[in-house]
Formats: C-alpha cells, sequence, structure tokens
C-alpha cells in the first residue's frame, strides 16, 4: 500500500473516530475575525446531526441551515473544517457525512448571510472529502480533496487541490483551479 494511501486511511479514521466519539463538542462556537459574528454547530434533538447556526453579537439569528444544500443532505457539519474570509464577509465550512464532505459557502449581504453554491470539485471521483484550508486575498479559498473515502479505495485513492473564488456583489464563485493525483493503477 503506498504511503499516501495509508496517510489518507488514517486521516479519515480519525477523523471519523473523533466525530463519533465525541471529541468534537455537541456546540461549538466559533468567532469572526470583526467579532461580529459568532458561529454554532449545534445537534439537532435526540439525533446524530448537526446544525449550523450565524448569530450577530447580540445572539440575533442571521442565519440556520436547511437540512439539504444544493440538493444534498447535510447530516453533519465539521467546526474543525471551519474557515473564516478576514473580512467576516464569507464563512466556508465543510459538512457532509462521514462518507462524503464538501465545502459549503455562506456570505454576509448586509442583513443576514445565505448560501453560495460552489463549482463542481472533483466532479466524477468517488466519495470525495472536500474541505477549506484557507483563504488568501481577493476572496480565493484554496481547497484540500481526497478520497475515495467509505471502502471504495481498493487499490488506488487520489488526493488533489482546488481553488475557488467568490465573487461578493454576484455571490457567486469560480473554480480558479483543481488538481487531483491518483494512486495506484488506473481503471
Amino acid at each position: 500500500m503506498h504511503l499516501s494511501k495509508i496517510r489518507t486511511a488514517l486521516l479519515g479514521l480519525s477523523l471519523v473516530a473523533s466525530l463519533y466519539a465525541g471529541e468534537v463538542p455537541a456546540d461549538v462556537r466559533t468567532t469572526s475575525p470583526d467579532g461580529a459574528f459568532q458561529v454554532s454547530v449545534a445537534r439537532v434533538g435526540d439525533t446524530n446531526t448537526t446544525r449550523l447556526e450565524i448569530k450577530d453579537k447580540e445572539g440575533n439569528l442571521l442565519f440556520t441551515s436547511p437540512p439539504q444544500i444544493d440538493g444534498t443532505d447535510i447530516l453533519h457539519f465539521y467546526p474543525d473544517h471551519l474557515r473564516w474570509n478576514s473580512d467576516s464577509k464569507i464563512l466556508a465550512i465543510a459538512a457532509g457525512f462521514p462518507k462524503l464532505f464538501q465545502t459549503y459557502l455562506f456570505a454576509w449581504d448586509g442583513r443576514k448571510f445565505q448560501s453560495i453554491a460552489m463549482p463542481k470539485i472533483a466532479s466524477g471521483e468517488d466519495n470525495p472529502w472536500i474541505y477549506p484550508v484557507e483563504w488568501k486575498g481577493n476572496h480565493t479559498l484554496h481547497l484540500t480533496i481526497s478520497g475515495p473515502h467509505a471502502g471504495k479505495a481498493h487499490d488506488r485513492g487520489y488526493n488533489g487541490t482546488a481553488v475557488v473564488q467568490v465573487d461578493l456583489e454576484t455571490k457567486t464563485s469560480q473554480k480558479i483551479s483543481e488538481k487531483v493525483t491518483h494512486d495506484g493503477p488506473t481503471q
């Protein structure tokens, strides 16, 4: 087994184990860089599902996530992959379920936060994990890609990166670059 496959498998196992072991608190809060917004990832009732809430300094709810975004069921938000843009106007966070998680974007419009559709990343790949790494200038988000997850690796896996730029005025995003490298033999 290649070292990168082992590394990917260990990363996946540690994330899933920490989620199921309860190491990530049921209610995690993260404040935006300017201190204006507070993010909360909280359990939904007695379920294993979490929701994302964004509040202002006074505790007024500005956004609460629906159970589906862009047609994808969201069971969990992963606060360890939450990244605020330096101007506190865009939030990127990984969400989904252990077999598949993607990055979702939420932008401040002056009154509330709204979801911004992400461009297709790692399309055609089985069970990818796509999570935000860091924001750079001009509302540019760097992402990491790995997979496949959920026991589909067999004798090959993949890793990669992508860069997405967000246009706050139009509330859109576009893919600037993407590179995916496969391990092992191709099919």
